[in-house]
């Protein structure tokens, strides 16, 4: 039986000005633990200039207005980040999920760069990617090729994000751990 209670595993989705991380800046980073006991972080990270993408600008819509008054410099970020994870998980290293997980450690590493350091401490060098679970339950024939993208995910497994959460980093993250407790019950089987 999977103990998750026993695991460092972390969901977190980030929110950004674009898709490439040598243009663009990451703006927002949620993140939630799979132990559903600790709370969820937010943080707003206010790079010193930015480049946007059409998506990007308007998704900013969502959030903007705390931006503005919460947003701090990356270094700041990252030691708000190290904290929280070094209280959640005791200072042991926590594997990062996300849906495509690929692109938000991109910009987890652009952000630890941009505060002078080779890595966010507390964030261990590995990481499990939702689509990598779905792509597996689809070639098995246990979920339809129809249930690969998050938000068709979220649908085939009823996980509901209204719209004023979805595209903001603890909404997608939230729905990401519900996503991968899910997963995991279907891989157990």
């Amino acid at each position: 039986m999977l103990n998750l209670a026993k695991n460092n595993l972390v969901v977190i989705d980030v929110e950004t000005s674009g898709v490439n991380p040598f243009k663009h800046e990451v703006l927002a980073i949620g993140i939630v633990p799979l132990i559903e006991t600790a709370p969820p972080c937010l943080v707003y990270i206010r790079p010193l200039q930015i480049e946007w993408n059409t998506f990007a600008r308007n998704n900013f819509d969502k959030f903007s207005t705390e931006w503005e008054e919460k947003a701090v410099p990356p270094s700041e970020a990252c030691h708000v980040i190290e904290k929280y994870l070094a209280e959640v998980f005791n200072g042991e290293p926590a594997t990062v999920i996300g849906h495509n997980v690929g692109f938000d450690i991109a910009f987890l590493r652009k952000l630890a760069f941009l505060a002078g350091k080779d890595e966010i401490a507390g964030i261990s060098h590995r990481a499990l990617d939702t689509h990598t679970m779905l792509y597996l339950l689809y070639l098995n024939g246990l979920i339809p090729v129809t249930a690969l993208r998050s938000d068709d995910a979220f649908n085939h497994f009823s996980i509901k994000v209204n719209d004023a959460e979805r595209h903001t980093a603890v909404g997608d993250a939230i729905a990401t751990r519900e996503l991968v407790l899910k997963l995991f019950k279907m891989l157990r089987t």
